[in-house]
């Protein structure tokens, strides 16, 4: 099996975001109890804590990235066309002669697209863990700031994610036309 370190990064960043946001909440919520985990000043105990925290990220990330392209993607295409859509595509661009090229943009474009979506679904499940956590203990006004900057940050990223599927989309529109 061939695993290049780049997915774990990728599958890292949305579950470390998804991490670091519910611990900032549990700062605000018990800041004792976190501060005796956080601050300890034995060595072994940080390690693992950092060791846990790296871990769990890149395992939270993963999933969150397969929920993303289920609901996502894999939900809302319509599989035959796209299949031999994408196959027909991938014909045309590897018969160019600038083929590696474009599959290099496509790749590195649909690669974007893919994990902005993740980290969309990330914040999304850190907002609703946030609010559900909130009804079933307490909210106070720092939890409802901490709400406030994840919705923010999480219309950013759908704003990018938008931004990012518009431009991936134009480039297929542009190959398409450019190779009829």
């Amino acid at each position: 099996m061939n695993f290049d370190p780049k997915y774990l990064v990728r599958w890292g960043i949305p579950g470390w975001i998804y991490l670091f946001i519910m611990t900032i909440y549990l700062f605000m919520v018990d800041y004792n109890k976190i501060k005796e985990i956080i601050f300890n000043e034995n060595a072994p105990v940080i390690v693992a804590s950092i060791s846990l925290f790296i871990g769990a990220g890149i395992i939270i990330g993963n999933i969150m990235h397969q929920i993303s392209m289920n609901l996502g993607f894999v939900i809302w295409t319509k599989r035959k066309r796209f299949f031999k859509s994408e196959y027909d595509l991938d014909l045309e661009i590897i018969k160019n002669e600038y083929g590696k090229d474009i599959q290099r943009i496509y790749s590195y474009r649909l690669g974007n697209v893919h994990a902005l979506r993740t980290l969309w679904f990330s914040l999304l499940f850190s907002l609703l863990t946030i609010l559900s956590l909130s009804f079933i203990y307490s909210i106070s006004f720092k939890v409802w700031v901490l709400i406030a900057i994840v919705v923010v940050i999480n219309l950013i990223v759908l704003n990018n994610w938008i931004y990012f599927q518009n431009n991936l989309d134009y480039f297929l529109r542009k190959i398409k036309s450019d190779f009829q």
